[in-house]
């Protein structure tokens, strides 16, 4: 038996599923499990190749509103600069090219005009959602 003279190696590269998350929770106190690392979750699997998307909806829009506050906790002497700022964050996702979305609804019961929102962020109503989700392999919840 010859021994082939090349030999070929076949590497394919498997693509990544896309995935929608959809984050409906927002701070609500510090008993309860907060889902704001979603967010961050987001921006990680993107830099990992992953297609990903961000859906904010309930009281979460409020992480899209443009001009948030910078807020620090002081605690006796011990003073902590270092609190989630979800404007910063959904900022660092658009500019990575993480699309966000605001669920039209909310906004509006929030009253959160087109224009209070982080330039970006697309506001998507009932009509686009099922469109919105057919463009993922998957689609989480929060």
């Amino acid at each position: 038996m010859n021994a082939p003279t090349s030999v070929r190696t076949r590497t394919t590269k498997r693509r990544s599923k896309s995935s929608l998350a959809i984050v409906e929770r927002a701070f609500r106190g510090s008993l309860e499990e907060q889902y704001g690392h979603i967010v961050w979750l987001s921006r990680v699997m993107h830099g990992m190749g992953a297609a990903t998307a961000l859906l904010l909806k309930g009281d979460t829009v409020a992480f899209a509103r443009a001009g948030q506050p910078r807020v620090a906790l002081t605690l006796g002497d011990l003073r902590i600069d270092s609190l989630s700022h979800y404007e910063t964050t959904i900022n660092d996702l658009l500019r990575d090219g993480v699309s966000v979305y605001a669920w039209q609804a909310d906004c509006l019961r929030r009253g959160l005009a087109p224009t209070a929102l982080i330039p970006g962020v697309e506001r998507i109503g009932d009509d686009a959602l099922s469109t919105l989700i057919q463009q993922f392999d998957c689609v989480w919840y929060w």
